[in-house]
């Protein structure tokens, strides 16, 4: 596996702002890679995650207890916790063009919120933040 590659855990906040609750969600993945590496990278939000429902698929009719509203539904998974990484990468070049993908995923590991003596085979390095891996423009 490459090492640009950013692997995201998912976060289970509990649906509360509190994060003195907050966990990895018991399906998340867990390292250590093959080759010994920690993951996952980082933790994104991955439980009950409210997104756009595509009607008539396969999941749509499976899951009719899942949807929101008529145009959107709930999921759970790393595959929804990946998305808001991509979200924040996306702001990171937006607000930095230049950027190389080591430097992106090194801002987003350490720009993360961590927790004190946590796994990083469980944590990674944290809960991703935005705040924290785009530099504020006064600090510059």
């Amino acid at each position: 596996m490459s090492e640009k590659v950013i692997t995201v855990g998912a976060l289970d906040d509990r649906d509360t702002t509190d994060r003195e609750d907050d966990d990895v969600a018991p399906f998340s993945s867990r390292g250590p890679t093959i080759y010994g590496k920690p993951k996952p990278d980082i933790l994104a939000p991955g439980v009950n995650i409210v997104s756009l429902r595509s009607p008539n698929s396969f999941y749509d009719k499976i899951q009719k207890g899942s949807r929101v509203g008529s145009h959107y539904t709930m999921m759970s998974g790393t595959s929804m916790a990946t998305p808001v990484c991509a979200g924040v990468v996306a702001l990171m070049l937006q607000h930095e063009p230049n950027l190389t993908p080591d430097e992106v995923k090194t801002r987003l590991m350490e720009g993360t919120d961590r927790w004190a003596d946590r796994d990083p085979n469980v944590y990674g390095a944290g809960y991703i933040s935005a705040e924290g891996a785009i530099p504020n423009s006064e600090e510059e």
